[in-house]
């Protein structure tokens, strides 16, 4: 595959891995080409047709942002790529054993493929398909449609991403809490759940604020609900703190006819100079830009406020601060709004023996007292402190350190 055939798929072309590929089967005898080869892949999970396919699939190319946008199934340009996808795939499946074999090289190739664990349905699908034929150009018009539907670059091929410096990243090792291992606090699920439902279903449904203090379960809530959603292609985006003024931006990145993605901002807290909730309002309620249906957003505060606040209004929660427009003109963007609060005491030890139960198969006799002893010495009967002690208790007598 010359260079110039890049046209299509420049990112997948120049990549180190086909670039590697392409010139040991031009020069087999090169022990250098060879070397060089076996450095990439070594550090890679699986074989060559599935790391070739995961570059395609992620492509950021000038085809997939085309076809991002929507491409008629008449474009000359679905025939460009579908040349450029035969050269990758007939790469892809070339024998490259006897390249490396006489090198001493060969135990670089990988194990058989199988779909990275955290792959949306779509993308795990359409990579099987690449990997069992190497006619990858008989592939051209799904894969219009896959970049259509599922998004270009990380958006495509992983469920969880972060944004970061003005890109969208994966989730390596997202967190794998589920739904089934929160204990306690169904009631103030129920109705998020209900909203991500309607929302992965294609109807619209509320943006959320979930506030309430340290360890009340507001974050671990939201990443195990989008875990539930995500084999219905549901991905999960993260936005940090430092980016939340850069939300708009953000939905321009996942604005499309899909996926249907549900954005994180963690820990809101507005005490910078630069007003960051003034760009957050306007990207919540779209602004002059209308607001990409298939992105919900779903916010976390750790306190019971917002913005800045007298020590007066530092009292006030959320819902009782109706009457400071300002103040609250942020917290009424989220039309779902939940207020988090710690367990008393029969609801911390009710969580702390479901999680002990869940991890052991039973509750030891002490373990109660211990987990009292546990709350005092942490933080307090919270859920977090909860999961805490049922990860660290050893046995009966005394609170583990």
């Amino acid at each position: 595959m010359a260079h110039a055939d890049g046209v299509a798929y420049p990112d997948v072309a120049t990549s180190r891995t086909v670039h590697a590929m392409r010139e040991l089967l031009r020069d087999p005898d090169s022990a250098a080409r060879a070397a060089e080869l076996a450095g990439v892949l070594v550090g890679l999970p699986g074989g060559p047709p599935g790391i070739v396919a995961d570059l395609v699939l992620a492509s950021t190319g000038p085809f997939a942002r085309l076809a991002r946008a929507g491409l008629d199934e008449t474009d000359p340009r679905l025939d460009l790529a579908a040349r450029e996808l035969d050269a990758l795939g007939a790469l892809a499946h070339a024998r490259l054993g006897p390249a490396l074999g006489p090198h001493g090289l060969a135990d670089a190739l990988g194990p058989a493929d199988a779909p990275p664990t955290d792959a949306p349905p779509a993308a795990a699908a359409l990579r099987a398909e690449l990997l069992d034929d190497p006619g990858w150009g008989s592939q051209a018009r799904a894969l219009a449609e896959h970049y259509r539907v599922e998004g270009t670059g990380a958006l495509s091929t992983r469920r969880v991403l972060r944004f970061r410096q003005g890109s969208l990243t994966a989730v390596e090792r997202p967190d794998h809490t589920r739904l089934a291992d929160l204990v306690g606090g169904e009631a103030l699920r129920a109705p998020l759940l209900a909203d991500l439902e309607a929302f992965v279903g294609g109807a619209p449904a509320n943006d959320a604020l979930l506030y309430g203090p340290p360890g009340t379960g507001k974050s671990v809530t939201v990443r195990a609900a989008a875990a539930a959603f995500a084999d219905r292609g549901l991905r999960l985006v993260q936005v940090d703190r430092e980016d939340v003024a850069r939300l708009e931006e953000v939905l321009g990145l996942l604005a499309g006819d899909g996926p249907r993605c549900l954005v994180m901002l963690d820990d809101l807290v507005f005490d910078d100079a630069g007003r960051a909730d003034r760009a957050l309002r306007t990207a919540l309620d779209g602004g002059v830009s209308e607001r990409p249906g298939n992105v919900l957003v779903w916010a976390t505060s750790n306190r019971l406020r917002l913005l800045h606040e007298t020590h007066g209004e530092r009292e006030a929660d959320v819902e009782g601060a109706a009457g400071r427009a300002e103040k609250i003109a942020l917290a009424t963007r989220f039309g779902r709004r939940v207020a988090f609060a710690p367990p008393d005491q029969a609801g911390y030890l009710a969580l702390a023996e479901g999680l002990l139960r869940a991890r052991l198969g039973t509750v030891p006799p002490g373990a109660r007292d211990a987990a009292l002893r546990f709350a005092r010495l942490a933080h307090g009967m919270t859920p977090r402190t909860a999961r805490q002690f049922a990860a660290a208790f050893r046995g009966t007598g005394a609170a583990p350190p």
